[in-house]
Order: structure tokens, then sequence, then C-alpha cells
């Protein structure tokens, strides 16, 4: 087994991200993040007894390549002989309808078909591709539009689908990084489509990955993957204490009423003659 799997299957398992004989979906864009969980899970499948699927969204804002990504989304699954499903939306329409930005309805779409399938299969499960350069991007991101400690600490192992919050998305690559996946798809010869959407600096992520990150290794910090994953794993941590403290002060001190929380106030002295 290479260094990569052992690594996934770590994580996984340290992490309890996925129960022996587990249904998991996964989503699979046709990218080379996506294509490179599939085979993962899939080599790992039999000893942890898995039942794989692939969930694919088809955009169609790309025209012809969209639908290529597609083709080879399909094409992979027969090879593997997993079952697949395929569903196609025009994003465009729905965005100017729902008065969304194109990528807020792509997400909106893309994470209903995910929840909608799951529960079809009867899975809880969603695998999602996320790695670690996803993680520091998202830093800046965040960073950038004046996030707090939550925000900061970024994309979790486990979160609930925003879709259906019975259906958990799980990311078992969270800490493996774009090379690395690069690296394990180069090995195992995976095939995978390159969305060139995502080397056009009009998004303000693909500056920072493209613009912003290569200037801070190049002149400021060559280790700032782990450095800003270590200060996410910080923040996060900090933040987690911050909340579970808020929560234990609240349920000693504040009283609930409907939505609201008031404070509960000790006895009052008379005020005449004290």
């Amino acid at each position: 087994m290479s260094e990569f799997l052992q690594r996934a299957e770590r994580e996984i398992q340290e992490r309890n991200l996925f129960s022996r004989g587990q249904k998991i979906l996964v989503a699979v864009s046709g990218g080379a993040d996506s294509m490179v969980l599939l085979h993962t899970l899939n080599s790992l499948a039999q000893k942890f007894r898995w039942k794989i699927s692939v969930a694919h969204f088809n955009h169609q804002l790309r025209g012809r390549a969209s639908d290529a990504d597609e083709k080879l989304v399909l094409k992979t699954a027969a090879a593997l002989k997993l079952p697949v499903v395929v569903e196609r939306a025009d994003v465009k329409s729905f965005a100017k309808k729902s008065k969304l930005s194109v990528e807020m309805a792509a997400r909106k779409l893309r994470h209903e078909f995910f929840a909608r399938v799951a529960r079809g299969q009867k899975t809880s499960v969603v695998a999602l591709a996320h790695h670690a350069d996803d993680q520091v991007e998202l830093f800046f991101l965040r960073l950038l539009r004046g996030a707090g400690g939550e925000g900061l600490a970024g994309m979790k192992w486990r979160s609930p689908s925003p879709a259906d919050k019975k259906i958990m998305l799980v990311r078992p690559l969270l800490d493996l990084t774009k090379t690395e996946l690069f690296g394990f798809a180069r090995e195992n010869k995976i095939q995978f489509r390159d969305d060139k959407t995502n080397f056009s600096v009009d998004f303000l992520r693909n500056r920072i990955r493209h613009e912003l990150l290569p200037l801070l290794q190049k002149n400021y910090q060559p280790g700032l993957l782990k450095t800003v994953l270590r200060l996410m794993k910080i923040v996060g941590a900090e933040a987690e204490f911050v909340g579970e403290t808020a929560c234990q002060w609240r349920g000693k001190n504040c009283r609930s009423r409907g939505d609201e929380a008031q404070i509960k106030s000790g006895k009052r002295k008379a005020e005449s003659g004290n």
C-alpha cells in the first residue's frame, strides 16, 4: 500500500470518519481531487466492506467541457463497477431566477442533489474531496472578509449538509496537499479533467490561489501551507473552547424564554437604608 493510502486510511480510522460496512456516496466532479478521492476510497473499500457509489452533478456552465467531465465520471464508475447517479441543471437560469450568484446557485443545487441521492440510497454520508490547499485558500478568503475564530478554523472533517442536516459531509483528504494528490494520480495513472475556470483570476479565490499564496511563499514564508494549517488548528481549538465555556456559563446563569435568553438575577437588597 502506498504512503498516500496509508495516511488516508490512518486519518479515516483515527477520526472515525466512516464505519465498517457503511454506504458511502462519493461526490465526483471529474477533476483531479475528486477522482483521487474516489480511487482512494475504492482501494480501501474491500478492507472495510464499504459500499461505494458515485454522484456527479453537471452544472452545464462550460458547454462541451462539462459534458466531457460527465463522460469521464461515467466511464470511471463503469470501469470500477460502481453505481453512479448523474444530474444536469441549468445553473445560470436558476441563479437569475433565484437572484443568487452563479457560484452560490451552483453550490445550492449541487448539495440538494447530493442530499437527495444520499436519502434515496439510504446513506447518511457524502464524501467530498477538499484537501489541505483548499483549507489554506479558505483561511485567506475568510480573513479578507473579516471572519471570526470559528470561520478561520476552516472546514471540519465532518459537517452537516446545508441541504439536509441529517446528511454528513465527510472530508477524508483534508490533511493531504494538492501536490500529494497529483502525485497519487500520476503514480496510479488516474484520469481526470481540468476545469479552466479554476485558472481565471476573475474570482477572488482563484486570485488568492494563483497570486497571493505564491507571493507569500516566495517572499515571506516558504512553509506557508504548514504554518497556516497549524494556525487554523490553534484558532479552531480556541474557538471551540470559548464556545463550550460560553454554553456552560449560559446554562448556569441564564433562563430561556422562547428564542431569547435572560440573565438570572440574584436577590436584590432593599434600596432604602442600604
